[in-house]
């Protein structure tokens, strides 16, 4: 009786320690998977930031040209009317210029 019950023991001992390696297997892979799946978190969460701060820098570039739209406009329009008034001076310009001419010419 005695040899069966110290093959028990020695057979409960074998299970629990092959119980124990299982555990520990089980725990490292549990702990790879954890860090793996952490990894693709951390990744996803970067690309979702880059994604959203181009979405906003998007929105700012189009908030500034409507900014500046008007601004782009008012400076046209004075152009515009800046090349109207030389337009209309220009025929004075040219008088004075042909006169100034020809009395320097006269004078010679």
């Amino acid at each position: 009786m005695t040899v069966e019950l110290v093959k028990a023991i020695k057979e409960a001992e074998n299970k629990a320690e092959s119980i124990i390696r299982e555990a520990q297997q089980e725990a490292r892979q549990a702990i790879k998977n954890a860090e793996a799946r952490a990894e693709m978190i951390i990744k996803d969460t970067i690309s979702e930031a880059e994604r959203e701060a181009k979405e906003l820098v998007k929105i700012a570039e189009q908030e500034a040209r409507a900014e500046a739209e008007p601004l782009t406009e008012k400076g046209r329009e004075e152009i515009s009317r800046l090349k109207e008034e030389a337009s209309g001076r220009l025929p004075d310009a040219v008088s004075l210029l042909k006169n100034e001419v020809v009395k320097t010419d006269a004078d010679n």
